[in-house]
């Protein structure tokens, strides 16, 4: 299935579609979509994709010069994941400022993890869990997955690089980079605690790794340049069938599963990167059918503005959904909420990342730019730029103000309410319902002991 090294690599198309099926996998489940309990595994779907990835670019840049480019590598990553990024932080901390000033104190730590990319040791640290939709919901829960992979973009180049010089033998490689994956398994099996919030070994990258690492074997023995056109029908057939039981492993586990099942952490989330890694073996062939199946265009479409996508989808639903309807699902709700990631995402995409793909940065020359030469949307652009930076550090700076004038209002609303409405915070019990053993009768309506009901929440 192989033929002669190619000095490009080739754009998989296939590719976009996967990433498609993952996102709509992450957004179903934050919305709390009941027929999607396993959608947060999307994430796992995007680990392998950048396993095997990352290693194709970095495997494919040895084979033709024998060394590794780390500079040229990071500024590339910068380049294709900071500028969506810090616009989305700053319009986030922005809108908090201005709508949501409570939560600024908390945004100003998980800011600087996000911008650091160390969120989720932070939330580790903190003890902040992915799982929960009533408490501590952080706008910015959802960049721990993009702190795993950018740790493995500084971390890998180098470990790749000096397996690739010393180690002669691809066979060895491939086997030490099992080992380790083997080794991250392991370690999320051992952690796990059967009835415990799962977020520390969800969270680690320690207890994430291996998905990163059997895509980069996948890239090992399947390198995306060295993949024929045309197969014989026998082998075509094969890897259609592989590829097709690999995905229908990925749908059911999406649908069947939830973040609490003790499968996932004792060799499901194992079988599930395998089951990718297969599927993006498939979609990497030119041959595959199965990446013809797949070149749905609304599908691809989703796929290609995934990241903008990640980006803007965990801050929307956060700051759209009453605190009290946290837990629920709201299918108006859901559709609009659905509709403005999908719009800023677009906006995102045209207007940032795709002017970045294509070199805009690049092909700004300081040196002669003159404010007068910019045109009227770059300014504009700057304007924007300005003025909600300049509301995000204001927030940020005066954070702990924030929150005092915040529990300030808040105790004189809890006195106004119970001025106004005396019993409007505790009910009495039912006088019908006996009392537990030994507890007295009388019912202190300020500061009752158990307070048998709660009328408000949040």
């Amino acid at each position: 299935m192989t033929k002669s090294f190619k000095k490009n690599s080739r754009y998989m198309v296939g590719l976009d579609s996967l990433r498609g099926l993952a996102i709509l996998g992450v957004i179903l489940y934050h919305i709390n979509f009941n027929w999607m309990p396993g959608g947060f595994l999307g994430v796992t779907v995007f680990f392998v994709l950048s396993g095997y990835l990352i290693t194709d670019i970095l495997a494919m840049e040895w084979k033709r010069n024998k060394r590794i480019d780390l500079k040229k590598f990071w500024l590339s990553r910068a380049r294709r994941l900071l500028p969506g990024m810090l616009v989305m932080l700053v319009i986030t901390l922005a809108w908090i400022t201005i709508f949501h000033s409570s939560l600024l104190e908390k945004m100003r730590g998980d800011s600087l993890a996000a911008l650091f990319y160390v969120s989720n040791w932070w939330y580790i640290y903190h003890k902040l869990s992915y799982f929960d939709n009533f408490n501590q919901i952080s706008p910015l829960n959802h960049f721990w997955s993009l702190a795993v992979e950018e740790q493995f973009y500084v971390v890998w180049p180098f470990i790749i690089s000096l397996g690739l010089y010393y180690i002669k033998k691809q066979s060895r490689m491939i086997l030490l980079i099992c080992l380790g994956a083997f080794a991250s398994a392991l370690a999320m099996a051992i952690l796990y605690e059967p009835g415990v919030d799962p977020s520390r070994i969800y969270y680690g990258t320690d207890t994430r790794a291996f998905s990163l690492l059997i895509g980069a074997v996948l890239a090992l023995v399947w390198p995306s340049n060295r993949l024929a056109n045309k197969i014989i029908p026998k082998a075509r057939f094969i890897l259609d069938v592989v590829g097709g039981i690999a995905l229908i492993i990925i749908l059911v586990m999406f649908w069947k599963t939830n973040q609490y099942d003790p499968f996932l952490y004792k060799g499901g989330m194992v079988l599930l990167s395998i089951a990718t890694a297969l599927l993006v073996a498939n979609l990497a062939h030119p041959a595959s059918r199965i990446a013809q199946f797949l070149r749905f265009r609304p599908l691809r479409w989703v796929g290609v503005r995934s990241y903008g996508i990640y980006l803007w989808h965990y801050p929307i639903l956060t700051l759209t959904t009453p605190k009290v309807n946290a837990g629920d699902f709201s299918i108006i709700r859901a559709i609009l909420q659905f509709l403005l990631i999908i719009l800023i995402a677009q906006i995102s995409w045209k207007f940032i990342e795709k002017p970045i793909r294509q070199g805009a940065l690049r092909n700004i020359q300081f040196k002669n730019l003159r404010f007068q030469n910019v045109t009227l949307g770059a300014k504009l652009a700057l304007v924007c730029s300005l003025f909600f930076t300049s509301i995000a550090v204001l927030g940020l700076s005066n954070a702990s103000k924030a929150k005092e004038n915040y529990q300030k209002e808040k105790v004189e609303a809890v006195q106004t309410q119970s001025a106004l409405h005396p019993t409007a915070v505790w009910e009495k019990p039912n006088q019908e319902t006996p009392l537990n053993q030994g507890e007295s009768k009388e019912v202190n309506s300020a500061h009752p002991k158990n307070p048998l009901t709660v009328t408000a929440i949040g």
